[in-house]
């Protein structure tokens, strides 16, 4: 945790909370202290630091770079309170048995500055006796402290009355004593409804203190924490129409299971057939079964009426004008919809360069294409080439005997490229993968004459969909997402990364022991709580845009979502929508910045989607952090990724 992830937690604006700094877990130097202490508004600070072994030693930065000498922990501990108490601090937990002239010292400061002092007992073994109990306290007090704070290990309920029960004999305000464990959690409770000054809580679940200490979540008013529940979302389509693609141009049956039938994967299955496959369907069991009745290596890619219908999806024209190079006939690529104003301006370079012919209408689909595909060196070095590398990858394994080599210097692109390969890798295609210098290339070779196997495949749940469905537990109250694949290509699952970054409580529960494996499969789950500004770079997985939107909303601070031109102008319709619903947003040449906060709520109203089904998810599940109903036009746009998407 940094200093910035502290500030969120102190500027969050929850209420008469409270933060503690635990210094003895913090990597925390004199700056960063002075630092917070400067910048947490009204919020009251807690500076706390427990020794665990006063033999040990140490080192602490102090300013310019410059380290402190070997240093017992007693003596860091003392430096570290004492800038806290000096910056400002409205109180210091330290344990009634630290050494006498340490813990002098640091009373007459607290004292100075006007610093409460609490002085602490720990049992971590069991509850002492009344007797003990009460003596402790007298103990606290008679050393100066402010606020006697007692806590044991209850392994039973009556010792964690017994600890309450402190509150019959000493006076409300100055004493904080529940207990640990399981058996105690209900006292941290009790203790604050007797007028105890404080009430412990830990930011998320990865970060609990001591076992029993309630999350922040679990103490929230039933407004600000919606239970939204838990989805299967639906497989990821990109996967799944590069995996439809790839069963049409083998010769055999290939059978896909867990397939979502989107609108986009219903395009694909439409190519399939027009490449002379047979498509199979049941709905019962998710399953797509395939036979392909192709032969490229003798008789060159078949296409019925020498013309591909791809429909509305944009990703099946990246892959289908690559493949139409191995027909022997000039190919037509066509679709429908808002696809057929999508401007290709650049071509497709690396095509035209290898001698394949390639022509737009004025930059628009329909296109042609006149193979063939040949053999050689393919540079993928900008978005100009980088269009059409995810059907370059699977094109070119099939072309006619000679060597391929896909040099990747383009690594925004790289992700999709991976899982391409990935595909193709799994239905017989061969190849080697090298990496350049400090991962900033890519080299793919293989032999080309090569073919598909016929097989089955199991097609992962779709990243950028469960990113959504996370964001909105972060950020609302409580969500989760199953059947998740842990190591992932999909880019999509960047968002797990990020959440972590802005201090999101995000888990995932899989069987450890089978967390080595590539296939795993787990639940993520993510709850409310405070979480800072972040910054990241989204060039090679753009669509999680909207996502991150909403995460910046709730986000203490101003984020930066860098690499946003990889949406080639769809950044625009989404600041746009979002500056309409009241969101403080606003776009920057390649980067959208986005100010927010933990209680941060938009206007609502009505937007459109621009026809882009990912902006209309992102627009729906708008409307839990809203004042007023968020309306979205064309929301049936969202059956090209999740028909049945929960929110409409």
């Amino acid at each position: 945790m940094d200093v910035d992830y502290c500030l969120a937690w102190a500027n969050a604006g929850i209420g008469q909370h409270a933060v503690e700094l635990r210094l003895d877990d913090l990597i925390f130097d004199l700056d960063d202290i002075r630092f917070f202490m400067a910048n947490r508004g009204d919020c009251r600070v807690v500076a706390t630091y427990r020794i665990k072994d006063p033999s040990e030693v140490d080192t602490l930065d102090l300013e310019d770079g410059d380290d402190v000498p070997e240093t017992s922990e007693v003596d860091m501990a003392v430096r570290l309170l004492s800038a806290a108490i000096i910056a400002g601090a409205d109180y210091i937990d330290i344990d009634m048995d630290f050494p006498r002239p340490e813990l002098k010292w640091l009373m007459n400061l607290a004292m100075n500055y006007g610093c409460k002092v609490i002085l602490s007992y720990h049992n971590a073994f069991g509850t002492d006796s009344t007797e003990v109990l009460i003596a402790t306290v007298n103990r606290c007090f008679a050393l100066g402290a402010d606020i006697a704070k007692i806590v044991t290990t209850a392994h039973h309920s009556a010792e964690s009355g017994r600890v309450l029960a402190l509150y019959d004999h000493f006076e409300a305000g100055r004493l904080i004593a529940f207990a640990m464990g399981s058996e105690g959690e209900q006292s941290r409770y009790d203790s604050f409804q007797k007028g105890a000054p404080l009430m412990y809580c830990a930011p998320r679940r990865r970060l609990p203190t001591a076992e029993g200490q309630p999350l922040f979540y679990d103490i929230l008013p039933k407004e600000d924490n919606i239970v939204i529940g838990d989805v299967y979302p639906p497989s990821a389509k990109s996967i799944a129409i590069r995996a439809i693609v790839a069963s049409a141009l083998t010769t055999g049956v290939t059978v896909l299971d867990n397939v979502t039938l989107c609108d986009d994967v219903l395009d694909a299955i439409n190519v399939a057939k027009q490449l002379f496959a047979t498509v199979d369907i049941d709905l019962k069991n998710k399953s797509l079964t395939i036979t392909g009745n192709q032969n490229i290596g003798k008789d060159g890619l078949k296409v019925r009426r020498d013309i591909l219908d791809i429909g509305s999806c944009g990703l099946l024209c990246r892959i289908c004008i690559p493949l139409a190079a191995l027909s022997r006939k000039m190919v037509m690529i066509t679709g429908r919809g808002a696809l057929m104003q999508r401007k290709f301006s650049r071509g497709c370079p690396e095509l035209t360069r290898h001698g394949v012919f390639v022509d737009f209408c004025q930059g628009r689909l329909p296109a042609f294409v006149q193979g063939p595909l040949k053999a050689g060196t393919y540079n993928i070095v900008s978005s100009a080439s980088s269009q059409f590398a995810s059907g370059l990858m699977m094109a070119l394994p099939l072309v006619d005997d000679g060597n391929v080599v896909v040099k990747v210097r383009d690594m925004a692109v790289h992700p999709h490229i991976q899982l391409s390969a990935d595909v193709v890798s799994r239905m017989g295609i061969k190849y080697d993968e090298i990496s350049g210098a400090e991962g900033k290339s890519v080299t793919y070779s293989f032999s080309g004459g090569q073919a598909y196997r016929p097989g089955r495949m199991e097609i992962e749940n779709d990243w950028g969909a469960a990113a959504l469905w996370l964001v909105l537990g972060a950020i609302a109250g409580e969500a989760g997402v199953d059947n998740m694949l842990v190591k992932s290509l999909q880019a999509e699952n960047f968002i797990l990364e990020v959440l972590e970054t802005a201090g999101a409580d995000i888990e995932r529960f899989t069987d450890p022991e089978m967390d080595y494996l590539t296939d795993t499969i787990g639940y993520h789950s993510a709850l409310r709580t405070v979480m800072a500004a972040f910054e990241c770079d989204i060039a090679s997985c753009p669509d999680l845009l909207g996502p991150l939107i909403l995460l910046a909303l709730r986000c203490e601070g101003e984020s930066c979502i860098h690499g946003v031109r990889s949406l080639m102008g769809k950044e625009s319709q989404y600041v746009k929508a979002f500056l309409a619903l009241g969101a403080d947003i606003r776009l920057d040449g390649d980067s959208v910045y986005v100010k927010g906060g933990f209680n941060k709520t938009l206007r609502g109203g009505n937007v459109s989607s621009h026809g882009d089904h990912r902006l209309a998810m992102t627009l729906l599940a708008a409307d839990y952090i809203s004042d007023s109903t968020v309306k979205v036009d064309d929301v049936d746009v969202i059956d090209r990724l999740w028909p049945g998407f929960p929110i409409r």
